[in-house]
């Protein structure tokens, strides 16, 4: 072979050489980078699984309540339902490895979750018990069992344990009131409490907000009128009762004032109404005028030992901040527009209570 020929030859083997060497060069590199997205594929799918919402919940905020004594495995069945979990393996395996198991015992509480909560973010908030409190604004009750059925409605306490703790007198006392009177204590306002608080510590609470809103100023105007805050609660309830015009409120406090202070009964409608236990009657009538019961202004001088209704708190300090004046009567306007005529005479008050009445048989009203 020629010198040129083996050159030739070598040229051609270096160069097949390096070419096989290149390529196997280039398969090790694509063999390590399908292995790397194989792993960062691996490791986002997991970050995703584990970072990702929890559940698929219908609102926006969904609401877990853990009663007291609740272990992990019941309240798992509730997130299950409520939450509709994406991974419930996968969870499990998360809040297992977060110290969460089946026999773990929950505090108790309402749990706020949003709809963009994650697996490690509900665990955390399970394991840390940061329940919610709610807002609770108490309606227009008459009495205590419709206090008891709105907390018990609302709150994780059993109506029969809280009527246990109303009706215990030597409880009621160390609040200052009575097992009669006590819904008079609630005041309403929002109150913020937690969902499974203890019926003592509710108790507590709606004590203490009574005691800071009567604090100060309003005891001091209070007294001023000769009146308890509980009479002052009572006065409002009836005020209230007879009007739906808040811009007469005033006027009808200095009305039943000025009867409180010459000894005159109060003869409220309203009171009658309450003690029947007819708050529907159209047109109050001489039987119904003679009802025994302390409710009864019509027969009994003073006011009524607790409220016929749950005032609003404006309508307390319009009693507080009632008008001065004259009259002792007053009668529904006979254009039934919700307000009233007042009167500081009686023969004044007949007119105005014939027009009404004429007013009534005319539209046919019994």
């Amino acid at each position: 072979m020629s010198k040129h020929s083996v050159a030739r030859y070598q040229r051609l083997n270096g160069r097949r050489s390096f070419s096989v060497h290149r390529h196997r060069g280039r398969g090790s590199r694509l063999f390590l980078y399908l292995i790397l997205i194989v792993i960062a594929c691996t490791a986002l799918s997991g970050g995703y699984l584990y970072f990702a919402p929890a559940g698929r919940p219908a609102a926006d905020t969904t609401y877990l309540l853990v009663a007291p004594g609740s272990r992990y495995a019941e309240v798992h069945e509730q997130m299950q339902k409520k939450l509709w979990l994406r991974f419930p393996r996968l969870f499990g395996y998360v809040a297992s490895w977060q110290g969460l198991n089946e026999s773990t015992t929950l505090r108790p509480g309402r749990y706020a979750i949003p709809r963009s909560t994650t697996m490690l973010e509900l665990v955390s908030l399970l394991q840390e018990g940061k329940d919610t409190p709610l807002q609770l604004t108490p309606p227009s009750i008459r009495q205590n069992a419709e206090l008891i059925d709105f907390l018990a409605q609302h709150l994780w306490l059993k109506a029969d344990s809280l009527r246990t703790l109303i009706a215990d007198s030597a409880l009621m006392a160390h609040y200052g009131t009575t097992s009669q009177a006590f819904y008079a204590e609630v005041i309403r306002e929002p109150h913020t409490l937690r969902w499974a608080t203890s019926g003592r510590e509710l108790l507590d609470s709606i004590h203490a907000h009574y005691q800071r809103f009567w604090q100060g100023k309003r005891t001091t105007e209070a007294a001023r009128l000769g009146l308890s805050p509980l009479e002052v609660t009572t006065l409002a309830s009836i005020v209230e009762s007879e009007s739906s015009k808040r811009d007469e409120y005033r006027r009808i406090a200095g009305l039943y004032l000025n009867r409180l202070r010459k000894e005159m009964r109060l003869q409220s409608d309203p009171t009658v109404k309450y003690a029947v236990g007819n708050f529907d009657l159209k047109r109050i009538r001489s039987e119904h005028l003679s009802v025994n019961s302390p409710y009864n202004t019509y027969k009994v001088k003073g006011l009524p030992p607790t409220p016929i209704i749950l005032p609003r708190t404006s309508t307390i300090d319009s009693v507080l901040a009632a008008e001065t004046h004259d009259y002792i009567y007053m009668c529904a306007k006979e254009d039934f527009s919700g307000y009233h005529n007042f009167a500081a005479t009686f023969a004044q008050h007949q007119q105005n209570a014939k027009r009404y009445q004429q007013a009534l048989n005319d539209r046919g009203i019994q």
